[in-house]
């Protein structure tokens, strides 16, 4: 089971780098929560001699609540002297309950995973269908 976290962890981190690109600046720190699947990452930048810390809350749950956000919010530790400017998400698979959560709090939905009913699924890429060869006259 515990490599089933490394690739779903994997396929989510693609999906933070598509958010958060590098080529913007941003530095991806991975933060184990617990021993779930769940994951906290924090998210850095200097952007205009600012710096920015942003963390996203990665959570593979049904429905979330709002006591799971105690690390989301809780400051990072700066060692340079700076003030830094902090904006925070959270990650969910589709389908997951999001209710609970203050509508001004960016919800990312997951393009890798759902919940079917109370399922954990994930979702494939659809198969191309390679062009069907033409037919010959005859």
């Amino acid at each position: 089971m515990g490599i089933c976290s490394d690739i779903m962890n994997d396929f989510v981190l693609q999906e933070i780098k598509r958010i958060w690109s590098s080529y913007d600046g941003w530095t991806i720190t991975p933060k184990k929560k617990g021993s779930g699947y769940d994951t906290l990452v924090v998210l850095e930048r200097s952007n205009n001699g600012h710096k920015e810390i942003t963390k996203a809350l990665v959570l593979f749950k049904k429905e979330v609540t709002l006591d799971m956000l105690d690390d989301l919010t809780r400051p990072e530790p700066v060692f340079d002297g700076s003030r830094p400017r902090y904006d925070y998400a959270v990650i969910v698979p589709g389908n997951a309950d999001t209710s609970a959560l203050p509508k001004d709090l960016k919800v990312f939905v997951m393009k890798s995973f759902a919940f079917e009913g109370k399922e954990l699924i994930w979702l494939k890429k659809p198969v191309r269908k390679a062009d069907e060869p033409a037919k010959k006259a005859g």
